[in-house]
């Protein structure tokens, strides 16, 4: 990821694309709403606490949510266009990632303090930031953390922010310390490390909390009757990557050239286990979107098809699933995970539209390497085993981990790898590609 002069090139097209549709979703914040019920949303939910879960939809309205999904989306292209980093299938997946928990628990406000703790950490290293951008983009994992102190609600307002801001700082700093080492923890087979390891973050920072006396109160706030609204624009999104993949570039006599090209390109996805690090983009350039679009049809249709709502939080799970199209997901890999989620729900006789259950089902691909590498019954059990657990383990953390999901798929594949190996035979992780 070499450094680069200039962006609006076709080499840099995916900055471009995102830029666009971050564009449209702001437009689009004024069109379902009016202006005035638009800013006074916005600023309610960005003083709101960011517990999971507080779907912002249900907070500020949809028109606030989707100017705070835009707003979150644009800086985080800037950033990467700042930085003048050559486009890869990481800057993708963070930026879509970035999107989805927009709609519930990121804001301008609480992501700020953490990216300039990771901005710190750059400095008191001596080395450049775009080295740790990753860690910067995604440490709002930790979002929860800052809103819950700043807006306490029990000393002045003044002292509370700064409180939260300078935790901010803090918890920035330690990141990229925390999640550089928990990768070696699953070896990669967990796409969702920065999860993992703001989940080990927010366990510690909840304890602290309530050995001071600071009573973390869960939050559960739901949206519901947009499924109509968020079904197109979600189809409409697949429709746009669909295009991408296969046209975008092609000029007129050589159009089929670029479809057929495009296609085998997503063919051949499909041979990668999916572990980190597999960067789609940087080995098949434009066919990644055809894989993006799946993504997103997959999970929508899923979640349509087991009777839950499109809402802040699922939109968030359906957008992970999709950005990470980029780099280690396709539907290979992924169904399985799916599969053995939604029969997790239903052996354990839960609904699996209920809200918590849903997000689990949704984000359990995280452990889409797993199918990928040992095939499709090891990703069915991965799948099973991911729904129970998440639906406890952000207790331990008091709702203060967005990524909670990554916390438990990381706990899921610690338990499951060494069994894995047994069965399988295996004597060395790191021969698995």
């Amino acid at each position: 990821m070499g450094n680069v002069r200039k962006l609006g090139t076709r080499e840099y097209l995916p900055f471009t694309f995102m830029l666009a549709i971050n564009a449209a979703f702001f437009a689009l914040a004024f069109v379902v709403d009016r202006p005035g019920a638009v800013i006074g949303g916005f600023l309610q939910l960005i003083q709101s606490r960011a517990i999971l879960v507080t779907d912002y939809v249900a907070i500020g309205g949809l028109g606030a949510t989707l100017l705070n999904v835009s707003i979150v989306g644009l800086s985080t292209v800037v950033m990467l266009a700042r930085l003048r980093l050559k486009p890869c299938g990481a800057h993708i997946m963070a930026v879509w990632l970035s999107m989805g928990f927009a709609f519930f628990g990121k804001n301008v406000f609480n992501m700020i303090p953490l990216t300039f703790g990771v901005w710190l950490y750059a400095k008191y290293r001596k080395e450049p930031f775009s080295k740790y951008y990753l860690a910067a983009l995604l440490v709002a994992t930790l979002s929860p953390s800052i809103s819950e102190i700043a807006f306490l609600g029990v000393f002045s307002p003044l002292a509370e922010i700064a409180a939260g801001v300078l935790i901010g700082f803090f918890v920035g700093f330690i990141f990229p310390i925390v999640s550089a080492e928990t990768v070696r923890v699953h070896r990669g087979f967990q796409l969702y490390n920065m999860g993992f390891s703001g989940g080990l973050t927010a366990t510690i920072l909840a304890t602290l909390f309530m050995n001071l006396g600071i009573d973390i109160i869960p939050a559960s706030y739901w949206s519901y009757g947009n499924n109509v609204f968020f079904a197109l624009l979600l189809y409409s999104i697949c429709a746009a990557m669909l295009a991408m993949g296969l046209f975008s570039g092609a000029g007129a006599e050589s159009l089929k050239e670029s479809i057929t090209a495009a296609l085998k390109n997503y063919r051949k996805m499909h041979q990668h286990s999916g572990r980190l690090v597999t960067d789609y983009y940087d080995l098949y350039g434009k066919s990644v979107y055809i894989n993006l679009a799946v993504l997103c049809a997959f999970g929508t249709t899923v979640t349509l098809a087991l009777g839950a709502q499109l809402n802040g939080p699922t939109l968030a799970g359906i957008l992970t699933m999709m950005g990470f199209g980029s780099f280690g997901k396709h539907i290979r890999n992924v169904a399985p995970i799916t599969t053995g989620a939604v029969l997790s729900a239903y052996v354990n006789n839960w609904d699996p539209s209920a809200p918590a259950n849903i997000l689990a089902i949704l984000f359990s691909s995280g452990l889409a390497p797993i199918a990928g590498a040992f095939g499709p019954v090891w990703g069915i059990i991965a799948g099973f085993l991911h729904v129970n657990v998440a639906n406890y383990i952000g207790d331990l953390n008091q709702g203060l981990n967005l990524y909670n999901n990554g916390f438990a798929g990381g706990l899921v594949a610690l338990f499951l790898l060494p069994v894995i190996a047994v069965f399988k035979r295996i004597e060395n992780f790191d021969s698995i590609k």
